[in-house]
């Protein structure tokens, strides 16, 4: 029988559960254009969910490296399975990371003309390749996790979920 994982706690999956759904969020509703960013409301709405995924995330990584621990794989898992997970959560958090403070780069580029051209550019193409690689971190997040419930069945997405197996 495998090892059975240690389940997360409380404010770790909440924290976990709250940042999937201010991606989601974003995803949903992010804007259609850039030029968006002229309507003060727009911009001031956006700066703050910018801040708010910012901080989430911040907090999210210290609490998983320093209180709570930041993975429920089995010290049994294969190595693979460890490096793949570190890599995949790291990743993800480089890609949340990049998306907001180069969002945060084009609203003080479209608030500052005088910042545009090079630093405009730049700043998009980091929030446009940011955005496209977090889907493939998801991806590969949530693949993970249906591994180990129907391959590994060693408790690691139920630590998360709140129900372990029997």
């Amino acid at each position: 029988m495998n090892a059975i994982a240690k389940s997360h706690g409380f404010v770790t999956k909440s924290i976990h559960w709250m940042s999937a759904g201010l991606i989601g969020y974003g995803y949903v509703k992010g804007l259609d254009n850039v030029r968006q960013l002229g309507d003060p409301g727009v911009l001031q709405l956006e700066v703050g969910y910018a801040v708010l995924v910012g901080l989430l995330f911040a907090l999210r990584l210290v609490w998983t490296k320093t209180l709570a621990g930041s993975t429920r794989l089995p010290d049994a898992a294969p190595r693979w399975e460890h490096l793949a997970s570190r890599a995949v959560h790291m990743g993800l958090y480089a890609s949340v990371f990049g998306i907001v403070l180069s969002g945060l780069g084009i609203a003080l580029g479209y608030s500052i003309p005088a910042l545009g051209g090079l630093f405009m550019t730049a700043m998009l193409g980091l929030h446009e390749g940011a955005l496209s690689l977090l889907p493939l971190l998801l991806l590969a997040h949530i693949a993970g996790a249906l591994w180990h419930k129907v391959v590994r069945r060693d408790g690691v997405l139920e630590s998360m979920t709140g129900k372990l197996p029997i």
